[in-house]
């Protein structure tokens, strides 16, 4: 009987047993399927999450691209605007680091909205920029070729005016006509023959005419005659010389007449003196008032 009474007793037991380990069980199984269920979900947000992180970065990624290629394509234009694009790179800084903090996606979202406003009106400002800059240009060629127009007149007119001076300088000076040359030979009593033979000749007389001419003053005018022997030697007595554009030049002779405006003849006679005289081509020069006025040549045998 107390065999039987010992049975029940420890039937009770494992059935106590059972019951409390089916319990811690199930309690247990509902613990695994709540921590899978969280798991999930935190996998699920964790995913979401890295989602709209993604999503975010692309969208501000692509509005800084956006920006640096119209900086780009807009040059030194994007300069005057120095300032709005600090605004741009400093706001888009704190949206980069709200995206890594994964902080709220809506208020990140705002915020790329706010970037994306600055962006488009930093955008109309380059346009209007550029259109005005493209006025100024238009209005630049329009100056620049206005200016080469008037240059090229007052060029054409500075030429004009120049070649005029240049007509009246060289209409305004004395011109010898008709230089002809004779070389003579004096007998004792003071007779002159002509001859070509150079130890022949004891003077050279060269003459020719004053042209008229208006646009030269009246007054006395200093003649210059130079004679150059074959071997270019200035047939000269002694040291006459005097200044020519500058420089002073020998002469062989000279002579001083009253000018009048009106056409004259004048003849100058050189003496050589103990001057030789060789066979061969001489050239002559005439010239006054700082002018050559006329040349001729003749030839010795």
């Amino acid at each position: 009987m107390e065999q039987t009474q010992s049975d029940k007793r420890q039937k009770r037991v494992y059935h106590g047993i059972i019951i409390f380990l089916l319990l811690l069980i199930i309690v247990l199984v509902w613990k695994l399927v709540t921590i899978k269920t969280g798991v999930d979900t935190i996998i699920i947000e964790k995913e979401k999450a890295m989602a709209e992180s993604f999503e975010l970065q692309s969208e501000l990624d692509e509005l800084l691209a956006e920006h640096e290629r119209i900086k780009e394509e807009y040059g030194m234009l994007t300069d005057q605007l120095s300032e709005k694009d600090s605004l741009i790179m400093a706001q888009a800084k704190e949206i980069e680091v709200l995206i890594n903090s994964q902080a709220d996606y809506r208020r990140i979202k705002r915020q790329l909205d706010y970037l994306r406003s600055i962006t488009q009106g930093y955008v109309s400002q380059i346009d209007s920029l550029y259109a005005v800059n493209q006025e100024l240009y238009a209005e630049n060629v329009e100056i620049r070729k206005d200016l080469q127009f008037e240059q090229q007149k007052s060029f054409e007119l500075s030429k004009d005016k120049d070649d005029l001076e240049e007509q009246i300088t060289s209409a305004a000076y004395l011109k010898a006509y008709n230089v002809n040359v004779k070389t003579l030979s004096v007998k004792g009593s003071g007779k002159e023959t002509e001859t070509d033979r150079a130890r022949r000749t004891d003077a050279i007389r060269v003459c020719f005419t004053l042209g008229e001419n208006a646009l030269v003053p009246s007054g006395t005018k200093d003649i210059y005659v130079r004679i150059a022997r074959p071997d270019n030697l200035i047939l000269t007595q002694g040291s006459y010389s005097f200044l020519y554009k500058g420089e002073r030049i020998q002469f062989t002779e000279k002579a001083s007449i009253k000018y009048n405006k009106k056409s004259q003849n004048v003849c100058i006679t050189y003496t050589r003196g103990d001057v030789e005289l060789m066979p061969g081509s001489y050239h002559i020069n005439i010239f006054a008032d700082d002018n050559m006025i006329g040349e001729g040549s003749f030839t010795l045998r």
